[in-house]
């Protein structure tokens, strides 16, 4: 999920579904019922606590050379993966092992 610029990533469970927004120093997460659609709330969420992710975020940019953008395309959509959603998931890792190195 993506909304004003924050990766939110979630997991069904038995009833609920869990969602975390994430950025680079913050971590909210919420229980949604399965009842209830799990990208309004997290859009509701970002929203109501917008000032206090801003305040808590980092910039990441980096560049890549336009022939590794091109290869890591092929390889994307062999293997049948949205490039938005292989971006997310690469984004919530980097922010996790980030995450794990400064915990130490």
């Amino acid at each position: 999920m993506k909304h004003l610029g924050f990766v939110g990533k979630s997991t069904e469970h038995l009833g609920y579904t869990h969602v975390e927004i994430i950025n680079s120093s913050l971590r909210l997460s919420f229980n949604v019922p399965l009842k209830n659609n799990p990208e309004e709330v997290f859009r509701k969420m970002v929203e109501s606590n917008y000032d206090l992710l801003m305040a808590t975020s980092s910039e990441i940019s980096f560049e890549l050379d336009h022939e590794i953008i091109e290869n890591l395309e092929k390889l994307i959509k062999k293997q049948g993966i949205e490039l938005e959603e292989f971006i997310q998931d690469t984004l919530v890792k980097f922010i996790n092992q980030n995450q794990s190195y400064t915990a130490h």
